[in-house]
C-alpha cells in the first residue's frame, strides 16, 4: 500500500463526523492490588444522570456488597 496515497485519500474523504454525546458506565472490581479490574461496560445512556442511576441500581440489585469497588461514567461520541 502506498502510504502517501493513503494520506491523500484521508485528507480528501475523511471529515469530522457530526456527533452527539452519550454516556457509558464502567464498573470495576478490586483485584487485590493497586488497580481495579474492569467488570463490565453498560450503555449508552442519553444523559450522565441516567447513567449514574443505572450504575447505582445495578450495584444494589445485582451484586454483593463490596463486589463493585468503583464506578466511572465516560462520555461517548456517536456518529450519526
Amino acid at each position: 500500500m502506498n502510504k502517501d496515497a493513503y494520506y491523500d485519500w484521508i485528507a480528501e474523504n475523511d471529515t469530522y463526523p457530526e456527533h452527539s454525546h452519550k454516556w457509558i458506565v464502567g464498573l470495576y472490581t478490586p483485584d487485590g492490588g493497586r488497580f481495579d479490574m474492569l467488570h463490565r461496560y453498560f450503555g449508552p445512556f442519553e444523559t450522565k444522570e441516567e447513567a449514574k442511576v443505572f450504575a447505582a441500581d445495578y450495584k444494589d440489585k445485582y451484586t454483593k456488597p463490596g463486589f463493585i469497588s468503583r464506578t466511572k461514567i465516560f462520555p461517548l461520541c456517536e456518529v450519526l
